[in-house]
């Protein structure tokens, strides 16, 4: 099985290149243990409510995160809400103040930014605005990657200065057969905190750096294939 379809990267929608296939064999090298039955359980009832309409998503939103993912208290320190303080407000280009509902801060560096939204679909119509202000907001900062939901979509987004990309998950999807998807599986796997949190030497976290040498290579790919393009062209000319 190959590392895409062993952790689920291949059930999620995508949009743009956020990893390639050497990147996603290398975070396929932070698949977490299974989840405890209570959890899944748990996982379970949550996302049932979700769903439903019966639950409240920014308490969902907590519970995956911390339960589900891990980022608990123990490695970092959650603001939700009104704790998120104004430092962390950015203006879009409309004027309007953004900033992340909830926030994680490792406390050996790194950020979770999670922006909560409240249409029925994240990026088609109105959802097209949430969208809009997350990349806005990321390329006013030093930040890269954030988390974008509505409690049933859940969009990882990169957003650089040329270029933005993301994957996405369906919590319809959480639950086939009566088991866990490889869709939550994906999940755990690229919010394991140890892919958010910096390496000691002022370098990116695994998972934003992943992102980028995938664009990297992607570009270079690019530059390699013009090139023999433009050799092949020359051959056609001179062969005339």
């Amino acid at each position: 099985m190959n590392a895409a379809a062993n952790f689920g990267w291949d059930s999620l929608r995508h949009g743009g290149l956020l990893l390639d296939p050497q990147r996603v064999a290398r975070i396929a090298e932070y698949i977490p243990t299974p989840l405890s039955p209570q959890l899944e359980q748990e996982l379970r009832r949550q996302a049932t409510g979700i769903l439903e309409g019966s639950a409240e998503v920014p308490e969902f939103v907590s519970f995956v995160l911390q339960r589900i993912c891990g980022f608990s208290t123990e490695t970092g320190a959650w603001q939700r809400g009104p704790q998120v303080g104004s430092e962390w407000n950015r203006r879009s280009v409309t004027g309007e103040a953004v900033k992340p509902r909830q926030l994680w801060r490792g406390r050996d560096g790194g950020i979770v930014p999670v922006f909560i939204d409240s249409e029925p679909r994240l990026g088609q119509g109105r959802g097209r605005r949430a969208v809009s202000h997350v990349h806005q907001w990321l390329r006013l900062g030093a930040e890269r990657l954030a988390l974008l939901t509505n409690g049933r979509q859940w969009r990882l987004v990169f957003a650089g200065l040329d270029f933005d990309a993301w994957c996405e998950w369906d919590v319809n999807l959480w639950f086939e057969q009566g088991v866990l998807s490889p869709q939550v599986t994906a999940l755990r796997t690229l919010f394991a905190p140890a892919l958010w949190i910096s390496p000691p030497k002022d370098g990116f976290p695994p998972l934003l750096q992943a992102v980028i040498d995938s664009r990297k290579g992607q570009a270079e790919l690019s530059a390699v294939l013009g090139e023999r393009v433009r050799e092949s062209v020359e051959v056609l000319l001179h062969a005339h």
